[in-house]
């Protein structure tokens, strides 16, 4: 009986010393995001920020999100806690971003700010940013991974300033690209302009094509391009869907060549590819110009010109070489999709 009565006391004086040390321990750590603008237009940028709560010793830490990349494309990331940084990689609708302080110093504690991170708004919808899983390290160099599964969300306007661009008053595209701004497919800048004149590279023509031809997701599928290194993360995506649907190709040394501004003829073969025209390799266009246009492009343009797509310029000249504009670009969607 004695033996029963001591083994009842020791347990409930271990319970006792228990109930303490409960109640002492630190609340586990949390985290929540928040963004700057939910009813965000195309073309505006939003910021998204990370804050954890009860953090204790934070040294470093490594944070990962998921996003939706049709409709926003990440344009930096920003450490709050003074160190070091790793520039954010970015995989398939993933983000993942670091930083460390530095030298032997203490990390914070409490309710820290992380980091926020910088979008560039692309595409109409909602959207939402999730932080998945952090890593925090101390400065005695002790991690632990936490789950996150913390999101923000914005649900994308269209623009309402497309109409407002402030150079295209008395250009011949003015309409088109009014139209263009309210499909969504094209943006302006952040002073207002337009800039049609201003030039398209590759990269830039093959966003506006799969934006405007809506073209649908192309899987895990990966770029193979030998110079995928310098095609730019946001337009990757993009880029993929068209090569997946046939409309954009590489060329003969398999590069992509991202920042080439687009020629005439480039265009008119992506355009032509889009429609699903059959391509007739025997026709030639009655351009004055039809020498100069490159041999695999010629059935192109002749298809073009007879659809209805293109139109010579002054001379009936097709200036197949010459760099296409952004208002050409656009105009040159637009009957696409009028086909």
């Amino acid at each position: 009986m004695k033996r029963k009565l001591l083994s009842i006391h020791l347990a409930l004086l271990l319970c006792m010393l228990l109930i303490p040390l409960t109640s002492l321990a630190a609340d586990p750590a949390s985290f929540t995001l928040t963004i700057t603008n939910d009813k965000p237009e195309i073309g505006q940028e939003v910021q998204v920020t990370v804050k954890g709560q009860n953090l204790q010793d934070l040294y470093a830490y490594e944070v990962n999100f998921a996003y939706n990349e049709d409709q926003l494309r990440l344009k930096g990331a920003k450490s709050a806690i003074e160190g070091f940084s790793v520039p954010p990689m970015l995989k398939k609708n993933v983000i993942q971003f670091a930083a460390t302080k530095i030298g032997s110093i203490s990390g914070e504690s409490g309710d820290v700010t992380l980091c926020t991170l910088t979008f560039e708004v692309i595409g109409e919808g909602k959207a939402a940013v999730e932080l998945t899983d952090v890593k925090l390290v101390s400065s005695q160099l002790v991690s632990n991974v936490q789950k996150a599964g913390v999101q923000t969300a914005a649900e994308i306007q269209m623009n309402k300033s497309a109409t407002a661009f402030s150079d295209i008053s008395g250009h011949w595209a003015r309409e088109a690209i009014e139209k263009a701004a309210k499909l969504g497919f094209v943006n302006g800048y952040e002073d207002g302009t337009f800039q049609p004149q201003g030039l398209v590279n590759r990269s830039e023509f093959a966003v506006m094509l799969a934006r405007a031809l809506q073209l649908p997701e192309n899987g895990s599928a990966q770029l193979s391009f030998a110079d995928l290194d310098s095609i730019p993360q946001w337009a990757r995506p993009s880029i993929s869907k068209a090569v997946a649907a046939g409309i954009v190709t590489g060329y003969e040394d398999d590069t992509f060549r991202p920042e080439n501004m687009i020629t005439r003829a480039e265009i008119t073969a992506m355009i032509v590819r889009a429609s699903d025209i059959a391509v007739d390799t025997a026709k030639k266009p009655a351009f004055a110009d039809v020498d100069q246009i490159p041999e695999w492009a010629v059935p192109f343009v002749a298809e073009a010109k007879e659809a209805g797509l293109i139109q010579g310029r002054e001379g009936n000249l097709f200036a197949p070489n010459d760099h296409a504009t952004r208002a050409e670009a656009v105009t040159l969607i637009l009957s696409m999709l009028a086909l």
